[in-house]
């Protein structure tokens, strides 16, 4: 690549209309010089000399052009939203936007063995970033679980598609985020700087506002992809061994799970070894809480041990940076996310965040304990070894409190979050707008000091739950446990009404629970047998009835848009409010709108559970039963919690009729004044709430009642 100014590139045939590129070379043959003459006398009676060889100029073989330099632009400003224009052939833009991951492929079995390989393919494209060309590159979605989204997919630009010495700024590889994940737009922004600020090598993050075919999609993150510039400016070199971590941990025969990005065969072989060694310190027993002089011993040896190959230091801060920012998506917290890198400096493992659109949130989405604690992640097995020495703890204690200490500044950080939201605001597409809360990153910066010191008041809180290896899933129906089909459960999910009403002959119970924790009615509501629902309903069977996760069948017909089987249950007794486990009511089932997320997990639903879904009927079914629970008084499960916390006056002021109902119920004064001196009526009115005033009235309201 030569020194110079940043060159426009401009493309020599249409990308809109062509699916395929053509590299015409020149092929430039220098030093073709026949050098050499024929000596030739005069034709006559002397005789002829012999001609002497002649000389040839050795043929320099041809050689290919170099490559055109790349011409560069800046990819990480932070005073500007960059503008990133893609054109790509509609039929190549459809092919790679509908790519998806199946989760059964992903966590297959094999996978602890071997790289599956990624469903998603490159395609040519032109991109064009703040006015520069690059007219060969390749596009591809990316994304796990969580991120997919057909209308706004993660992408990767290939620079070196064709080109291949074609880079920006050391980058030939370029990430673009769609923030289906990050509803504030600044967690991988934020959060990314956060970790580079304390030491803890991470991307650099800037925003991107990208247009596919003239057409605005979406506003972006545009996130280092984590590979030599990276490592370079982390480390101080780039001939170690990286490797990324999905979903993997280390544990027994796992060595093979980590994804190498960086390195040679030579020192991936290295590198697995190292992995491998760590995987049996990691397996040697917990020393015992009992504070004894041998379980200190054996505590600090097993710390030594973890440090021989692990670069305590920087895990520490890496880990407590993870629990403060509330990344429940990461190593620490979900085995997920991560990248390790065998650092030739230290000759050990370093840990490295990725996947950072879920920080700064207080609660996990994922599954956990509820009395897990909010200071520190133990998910991962390193981090849980570790955490049960009480020496390791008051190390991990102490470098929580020095990172809140120097880095954690709430006014900078605020003025940040409002810094971003000026740079960012008018330039989000309304569908995505619709869905951004920037306040909530700001309450999570507000009160995560407090939120820490409180739990933290009296030590770290002990904590010793057993994670568990990362999860592998058997394809169903493809090796998967055998359906019982003797069964009422069986006949209920087949719908099979004359099977129920032979089971009930028997007298087979019929809220009886299979052994997943699963009712008859709920296997029928599940598989969407809406004869079968009707006829359960009528022999007794109970809607209200839940399973391990306190979800009712309310819940699960709900999120599969069953509206019919949902109004049949409403008809039968069901609960519109009940809550599972989580606080969910069947209305948060389904009133977020469709996406490919929620897509994926009726997928993965009807997989496990070897059903038939229509999914058309289930996008369309869903907002029909927020209608049907909206007419049964149905609520979110926050507005039940809301509504068992309200007030007379506030529930007059809101309109809540059902709970203005049950407080007008119980009071002795409906012309009670509040601490405001507003009685309810007048709070009503003022709301505009007439049907809360007319329920007032009707109850003997005082239409003549002051406030004070």
């Amino acid at each position: 690549m030569t020194d110079g100014p940043p060159q426009e590139v401009r493309p020599t045939h249409n990308l809109g209309t062509n699916l395929l590129y053509y590299l015409v070379p020149l092929i430039i043959v220098s030093g073709l010089c026949f050098g050499g003459y024929f000596l030739v006398k005069s034709i006559d009676d002397t005789p002829v000399s012999e001609s002497p060889t002649p000389e040839v100029t050795p043929t320099t073989p041809p050689v290919d052009p170099p490559d055109p330099p790349t011409p560069q632009v800046e990819l990480f400003p932070t005073d500007r939203v960059m503008d990133v224009q893609i054109t790509v052939d509609d039929k190549d833009w459809n092919k790679i936007r509908f790519q998806t991951r199946n989760i059964f492929e992903v966590l297959q079995t094999k996978r602890k063995y071997e790289q599956i390989p990624s469903p998603y393919v490159y395609v040519p494209a032109k991109v064009t970033i703040d006015g520069v060309e690059y007219p060969e590159v390749g596009l591809r979605k990316k994304g796990f679980i969580g991120s997919q989204n057909s209308s706004r997919p993660s992408l990767k630009v290939k620079l070196n598609y064709v080109n291949k010495s074609a880079q920006v700024g050391g980058l030939t590889n370029l990430t673009f985020n769609n923030n289906n994940q990050d509803i504030t737009l600044m967690s991988q922004v934020m959060g990314y700087a956060f970790f580079n600020a304390n030491g803890t090598p991470a991307p650099r993050c800037s925003y991107a506002r990208i247009s596919v075919n003239g057409k605005p999609v979406g506003l972006y993150t545009h996130v280092e992809t984590v590979r030599e510039t990276v490592l370079e400016r982390g480390f101080g070199n780039t001939t170690g061994t990286l490797y990324e971590g999905t979903v993997v941990d280390f544990y027994a025969d796992w060595e093979n799970s980590f994804e190498l990005k960086v390195g040679t065969p030579e020192s991936d072989q290295k590198s697995r070894e190292k992995i491998k060694r760590l995987i049996e310190v990691l397996k040697r027993p917990t020393p015992a809480a009992t504070g004894t002089p041998k379980a200190k011993r054996q505590g600090e040896e097993l710390q030594a041990a973890i440090g021989e190959l692990v670069d305590l230091d920087s895990f520490y801060t890496f880990w407590a940076t993870e629990s403060l920012l509330g990344f429940w998506d990461g190593y620490t917290a979900n085995t997920n996310n991560f990248f390790i890198y065998d650092n030739p400096t230290t000759n050990k493992f370093h840990f490295m965040p990725w996947g950072g659109d879920c920080m700064f949130e207080k609660k996990s989405k994922l599954r956990v304990d509820p009395r897990a604690p909010l200071s520190v992640k133990t998910k991962g097995l390193i981090a849980h070894k570790l955490y049960q020495i009480p020496a390791a703890r008051e190390r991990y204690a102490s470098t929580l409190k020095q990172i809140m200490a120097t880095h954690w500044k709430e006014d900078a950080l605020l003025a940040e979050t409002q810094r971003i939201e000026s740079l960012v605001k008018g330039l989000i597409p309304p569908e995505q707008a619709s869905k951004v809360r920037f306040d909530g990153i700001r309450q999570f910066i507000r009160n995560r000091r407090g939120d820490i010191q409180q739990e933290t008041a009296n030590g770290m809180p002990v904590w010793a739950a057993k994670p568990q290896p990362p999860p592998l899933l058997a394809m169903p129906g493809a090796g998967g446990r055998k359906q019982d089909t003797n069964t009422i459960f069986y006949a209920a999910k087949t719908g099979n009404i004359d099977r129920i009403k032979q089971f009930l002959a028997k007298k087979v119970d019929i809220n009886g629970f299979d052994g997943g924790g699963t009712t008859a009615l709920s296997h029928a509501v599940l598989a969407g047998k809406t004869e079968a629902v009707g006829f359960l309903i009528a022999q007794g069977a109970d809607p209200n009835l839940s399973n391990r996760d306190g979800n009712t069948v309310l819940h699960g017909a709900a999120f599969l848009g069953r509206h019919q089987i949902a109004q049949i249950l409403l008809d039968g007794g069901a609960k519109p409010n009940a809550r599972n486990n989580k606080g969910e009511t069947p209305l948060d089932s389904c009133s977020a709108p469709w996406s490919d997320q929620i897509q994926g997990f009726v997928q993965f639903i009807a997989r496990l559970l070897q059903i038939t879904v229509d999914m058309d009927r289930v996008r369309t079914g869903r907002p029909q039963v927020v209608a049907i629970l909206r007419k049964h008084d149905g609520l979110s499960g926050a507005d039940v919690a809301d509504r068992k916390k309200m007030n007379l006056w506030q529930a007059a002021r809101a309109g809540k009729l059902s709970t203005l109902k049950k407080r007008l119920d119980k009071t002795k004064d409906i012309n009670a004044l509040d601490s405001k001196g507003i009685s309810a009526l007048s709070w009503a009115v003022m709301a505009g709430r007439s049907k809360a005033t007319r329920m007032l009235i009707d109850r003997g309201a005082n239409v003549n009642q002051k406030n004070t």
